[in-house]
């Protein structure tokens, strides 16, 4: 009993000190507002497939930002959509003066396929990609990317993506997720680690798209437009990588509806992670698969052996305390409306759900959009 309590206790510690390290990055990182002092032009790439009901909504908000938009290019790349996208956008796009490609593959090609034709086709250096199924609610997005880019001189801007407000047990599960992602990935390139990023929501420089001869080292895999770029990124020397830590930049996204839907989109990303190399990803999944795992052992040990359960009991409470720390860390942040309320449930709901995705994306195979 004392090695298992030993065991336990054991994987607890490493988790708090992973956290906190994390947890450490991100207070220290501050938060950028932008000074209104540049105007840099910007190429706005959109890969859109089948989005009649959401390219509107994306459309408008960029073309709604307090910027210069004659500074800005946006090119959407209708990868064989079979319904209204092209109709949808061009509806938006024509009624303005803004400098715009619309490009229709004849047959789909796959995000990274037309990510490359669109920025073969760009006018400017600094391409912003947005996935069509977003929306922002600040108008200085565009104002705060600018200003950060020239603060920084960046190669690689990794900018937030966040759920938008919704509500429901389903909704709160994906959103604190998020969050707490948003800690990690934020505190990561603080200490110079970047590890995550998200296409919905990523600058870069076409030179330096160039310089890693863009997704060649991973173009027959169908996701990782975001995260295995990241890692070719990385290993260009002197490359200048950092994280946007602003509540104008970011960019929201639609959560899952039902719980398949949910499980099927986790596979999908899960499946990229099988082809990245980054020692980081590796031992913060193994970490999380561990303590999720653990921590239903505990509690089922604690309801069916609850005379030796005290000790293990501590396990489960201070597993809770710490993502719930977590979470309000985020929560400066990441500002979601009734969020907090479902801190205890979806910490107590989320080890099952981590276990699930794990096990299966390891044995089903991800489907992609069609």
């Amino acid at each position: 009993m004392m090695y298992l309590i030993c065991i336990l206790f054991f994987i607890l510690l490493i988790y708090a000190i992973v956290m906190a390290w994390f947890a450490i990055g991100y207070s220290k990182m501050q938060f950028f507002r932008p000074t209104y002092d540049t105007t840099t032009p910007l190429t706005i790439i959109i890969c859109a497939r089948n989005e009649e009901k959401k390219i509107g909504g994306c459309l408008n908000t960029i073309l709604k930002q307090d910027y210069d938009l004659s500074q800005v290019q946006i090119i959407l790349i209708n990868d064989e959509s079979n319904d209204g996208t092209v109709f949808q956008a061009e509806s938006v796009l024509k009624k303005t003066k803004v400098n715009y490609k619309i490009i229709t593959n004849r047959q789909q090609k796959g995000k990274k396929a037309s990510i490359t034709y669109a920025i073969s086709q760009a006018d400017h250096e600094v391409l912003v990609m947005r996935d069509a199924d977003t929306f922002t609610t600040s108008t200085l997005w565009l104002q705060s990317i600018s200003d950060f880019y020239k603060t920084t001189s960046s190669d690689l801007i990794i900018a937030p993506v966040m759920i938008a407000n919704n509500f429901g047990i389903l909704w709160a599960l994906q959103a604190i997720e998020n969050n707490v992602l948003t800690v990690l990935n934020c505190g990561s390139a603080y200490f110079k680690k970047p590890f995550l990023c998200n296409g919905a929501n990523l600058i870069f420089t076409k030179t330096i798209f160039q310089k890693v001869n863009g997704y060649s080292s991973h173009i027959k895999i169908a996701s990782g437009d975001d995260v295995l770029f990241l890692e070719d990124v990385k290993k260009i020397p002197g490359v200048n990588i950092n994280y946007l830590k602003s509540e104008q930049a970011i960019v929201h996204t639609y959560p899952a509806f039902s719980f398949s839907q949910l499980i099927s989109q986790k596979i999908r990303w899960a499946s990229k992670f099988k082809h990245n190399k980054n020692t980081l990803n590796l031992l913060l999944a193994l970490l999380s698969f561990s303590i999720n795992l653990t921590w239903l052992f505990c509690l089922f040990y604690c309801f069916l052996v609850p005379q030796n359960g005290g000790f293990i009991l501590i396990f489960v409470l201070f597993k809770l305390i710490i993502d719930i720390l977590l979470l309000f860390l985020a929560s400066r942040f990441v500002k979601n409306k009734g969020l907090v309320w479902f801190g205890l449930p979806v910490g107590c709901i989320y080890p099952l759900y981590a276990c699930v995705v794990a096990i299966a994306s390891v044995f089903i195979k991800p489907k992609w959009k069609v």
